[in-house]
């Protein structure tokens, strides 16, 4: 009787990296024999190849709203099939996902603790860092959301009430560089080659806030995937600044960023420097954008990244402001890091400027939210779309908004969020975060990692 086991690994491999990823990765129950083979690099390069030769499209991200009431459950934004959803229809429901954190002990279970409920402080592809409560955070884990593999981090050095948090990560395989290039230049039939980073790295980084008055240093605490532990250091930093905690931190060009207060400067961190010869962490201060336009009251808010034209990546934030007499908040200013190389005023550029009260004005259910209340009260910032930057999500009066900043604020789509989504008041901390499953998952656990710890190898196939 045949038995695929009989087969060399070799004939194995190329008979698996065929299957679909779903399947390829289910494999690795079969045997430990399989398991070895599968997250091999080896494996995981061909695989890689295969999905290229079939013209796979690339892995789209997608947000995942969080339920600030409930925070075991997510959605997301329906899939549209059109260019926008028409705003005389009856707003789509959220679209349920598949997605769920529940194989982690901290989303088990109804139990709330008065630290709060688990939320999710940051991800990175298919990764996501999660922590068991919301204020005097302790307890961190690693997951994959689609392989629902996980570790729980080590203890940080202490427990602190309120700290910002932020998660950074190398790219477990990337496509070589000179073959992409080539590939440009060439016919649609030239091969492709991966290199898989089976030595990759994360940081998770806990920055402790100082003093309301601001310091010109503080005190972070920084886990190494590497070695396993939390070291404690003291930052120094080119100008005195307070950390808002409310703001999660933002992985941009290898460095973590975060809003020092909502006058709109931010920081940012290079976890990964300090292999100099003092052991210090480069730190960066980038003042706030100069406008004549706006008043000096205007506050700052929604630290972004999003992909703009040509799949590169920007840092964007926002800007509320009052234009008439009574102060209140009516225009919100999109600006747009242009430069993350150069510490100076210039590196803000306007990107746009909307009119609140027009754009809120333009849609007869929103306008009823909006007559309803103090309306400039009930309004945050969620996220940018990360595959369109003309598309920002907003939180209005408890529902989700989509708009579209390079239309005059024209808004395309509301969910139906009303009954199960929350307020304002629930929104702590924000609750949406991008998630994209890669061709190939992101191995989690340190079995894995050691397993094919001695081998990093480039992939072709003539």
């Amino acid at each position: 009787m045949f038995n695929l086991d009989d087969l060399p690994d070799f004939v194995l491999v190329e008979i698996l990296c065929r299957l679909p990823r779903e399947y390829a990765v289910q494999c690795t129950c079969v045997s430990k024999r399989w398991y070895s083979l599968v997250y091999n690099p080896y494996f995981v390069g061909r695989f890689l190849r295969q999905q290229n030769d079939n013209q796979k499209p690339i892995p789209r991200p997608r947000l995942i709203f969080t339920n600030p009431e409930h925070r075991r459950e997510f959605f997301t934004n329906p899939k549209c099939t059109s260019k926008f959803f028409s705003m005389s229809k009856q707003p789509p429901e959220p679209e349920k996902l598949k997605f769920s954190l529940r194989c982690l002990p901290c989303f088990q279970g109804p139990v709330k603790t008065e630290e709060g409920e688990p939320m999710v402080v940051g991800t990175y592809n298919d990764l996501v860092l999660c922590c068991a409560t919301m204020h005097f955070q302790r307890d961190y884990y690693i997951c994959n959301a689609y392989t629902k593999q996980w570790e729980a981090l080590p203890s940080p050095p202490q427990c602190h009430e309120e700290v910002g948090v932020g998660f950074i990560c190398d790219p477990y395989y990337k496509e070589c560089k000179e073959d992409a290039d080539q590939r440009k230049e060439e016919t649609s039939t030239s091969k492709a080659s991966f290199h898989v980073n089976t030595e990759y790295r994360y940081r998770v980084v806990r920055i402790i806030p100082e003093s309301p008055g601001g310091s010109v240093q503080f005190k972070a605490e920084i886990f190494s995937s590497e070695t396993g532990k939390w070291t404690e250091t003291i930052v120094l930093c080119p100008r005195s600044f307070y950390l808002d905690v409310r703001h999660e931190g933002v992985a941009y060009n290898g460095m973590l960023y975060w809003m020092s207060s909502s006058a709109g400067s931010i920081i940012g961190l290079d976890p990964y420097s300090n292999n100099n010869v003092d052991k210090k962490y480069n730190c960066r201060f980038i003042d706030r954008p100069e406008d004549d336009q706006v008043p000096v009251t205007a506050t700052f808010d929604l630290l972004s990244v999003c992909r703009v034209g040509g799949g590169g990546e920007r840092l964007r934030m926002c800007q509320f402001s009052g234009n008439n007499e009574d102060g209140v908040v009516d225009q919100l200013s999109v600006w747009e890091l242009k430069d993350a190389q150069v510490d100076n005023d210039s590196n803000w550029i306007l990107v746009r400027r909307i009119s609140l009260n027009r754009m809120f004005s333009q849609n007869p259910v929103i306008r009823k939210w909006r007559d309803q209340g103090c309306w400039h009260d009930e309004i945050m910032l969620l996220a940018f779309d990360p595959n369109d930057d003309d598309i920002l999500y907003v939180d209005f009066s408890g529902h989700v908004v989509m708009f579209n900043i390079n239309g005059e604020g024209w808004i395309t789509c509301y969910l139906n969020t009303q009954l199960n989504y929350g307020t304002i008041q629930n929104h702590r901390r924000r609750a949406v975060f991008p998630f994209v499953i890669p061709w190939w998952p992101t191995p989690v656990t340190t079995r894995q990692k050691q397993s094919f710890n001695t081998y990093c190898w480039d992939f072709q196939v003539a």
